[in-house]
C-alpha cells in the first residue's frame, strides 16, 4: 500500500471516529442544551485544529516526495545523457 493511500485511510478513520464520538457524547450527555452546545463547539474546534495540523503535515510530506521524485528524474536523465528538447 502506498504512502498516500495509507495517509488517506488514517485521516478518514480519524474523522469518522471523531464524528461517532461526538454523536455518542450527545446521546449520553446529561447536560443542558447550552452546556452541550458549548461542548460541541469546543470539540469541533479541537477536531478542526487537529485536522488542519494533519493536513499540513501530509501536504508537506507530499511536497517532499515531489521534490525527491523530481531530483531522481533529473539525476536519471543526467546519468543517461538525456537533454530536453527546446
Amino acid at each position: 500500500m502506498n504512502e498516500q493511500a495509507r495517509t488517506n485511510k488514517i485521516v478518514v478513520g480519524f474523522l469518522c471516529g471523531a464524528a461517532v464520538g461526538a454523536g455518542i457524547a450527545l446521546l449520553t450527555a446529561p447536560s443542558s442544551g447550552a452546556v452541550t452546545r458549548r461542548r460541541i463547539g469546543a470539540t469541533a474546534r479541537k477536531v478542526a485544529h487537529t485536522t488542519r495540523e494533519r493536513f499540513d503535515r501530509v501536504r508537506g510530506r507530499f511536497g517532499e516526495l515531489r521534490r525527491n521524485f523530481n531530483d531522481s528524474v533529473a539525476h536519471g536523465a543526467e546519468e543517461v545523457g538525456f537533454t530536453a528538447p527546446r
